[in-house]
């Protein structure tokens, strides 16, 4: 089985499930090529960052890969909320698309927004290479949105990226859970019908990747109930790192069978790759498992 080399990185397991294409048919990113990757963190005060935590997962996200030696380039209209007190030996990049208070689709407050309306204008501005899509919070809390109606605008929203370009790599994560009580249960119902939406054939030959954030947050990692604690940020960093790393061509499976040496035996056995949600699901994330998981052993100081 192919073996991983780079550290791994947070204190929990996150798992990335890539959707609708084998490695033959998507060209996977490259994070050492000459030309920076330009990555653009998408969504709410989550992605922009809020509390003591003003620059959210971002700040502990750009130290791993700068860390890692990959060629990386933030890209958004936003460059608010740089972290404090900044003393890493190179700039954080601050631009980013975090938006607080935006919505998925409708604008909850007269100041805000929402990210489908205007993502036609950021992109064709930014020209991304990833989008790393976190969103849909606002809709629980403020427009009383349920479940399918949120996956259905989620889906308009990865349409229009797509629509703007084939090539773009998306990886969407699952939402932080919510404390009211309403919000609680659609929230992980949502969370729960988002790999179905991605792996269906609408998203057939995409780039396009789920990075499971579910079993990483209680409330507990939120200090208002709605937003992240700095650990929370750290470890919603170190999932996205894993995504990232994961999606690219630094971590793609082989296009042959997996070979998965039997403990104790010179025999082996051969098993297909997963190409889908529901390969990797009968495959029972065994040797998948090892392809898209690490533990992440470095912890990082909060944003």
């Amino acid at each position: 089985m192919k073996k991983m080399s780079l550290a791994l990185t947070s204190a929990g397991f996150a798992t990335l499930v890539l959707l609708g294409a084998t490695p033959s048919t998507v060209q996977a990113f490259s994070l050492t090529q000459s030309n920076p990757l330009k990555i653009m963190p998408l969504g709410d005060s989550n992605t922009r960052g809020h509390g003591d935590d003003v620059a959210g997962y971002r700040d502990d996200l750009w130290m791993l890969l700068k860390d890692s030696g990959f060629n990386v380039d933030f890209v958004g209209s936003e460059t608010r909320n740089p972290p404090p007190n900044w003393n890493q030996p190179y700039a954080f990049d601050r631009d980013h698309q975090g938006h607080g208070g935006y919505a998925i689709s409708g604008s909850p407050f007269d100041w805000a927004g929402d990210l489908t309306a205007n993502i036609d204008n950021w992109l064709n501005a930014a020209t991304p290479d990833v989008i790393l899509l976190m969103a849909g919070t606002n809709d629980f809390l403020h427009q009383k949105t349920t479940a399918q109606e949120e996956i259905d605008e989620l889906g308009i929203l990865i349409d229009k990226i797509f629509a703007w370009s084939s090539d773009v790599a998306v990886l969407v994560s699952s939402i932080a859970p919510l404390a009211p009580k309403e919000g609680l249960a659609q929230t992980a119902l949502y969370n729960n019908m988002i790999p179905g939406l991605l792996g269906s054939d609408r998203y057939q030959q995409k780039n396009l990747s789920f990075v499971d954030t579910r079993n990483l947050f209680t409330l507990n990692d939120l200090h208002d109930g709605v937003h992240f604690t700095p650990e929370g940020y750290s470890t919603l960093a170190n999932a996205w790192f894993d995504g990232i790393v994961s999606a690219s061509n630094l971590n793609q499976p082989p296009t042959g069978p997996i070979v998965v040496e039997t403990p104790g035996s010179g025999d082996s056995v051969s098993v297909p790759e997963p190409t889908s949600v529901l390969g990797l699901l009968a495959f029972g994330l065994v040797g998948a498992g090892s392809l898209r998981k690490r533990r992440h052993v470095s912890p990082l100081s909060s944003r």
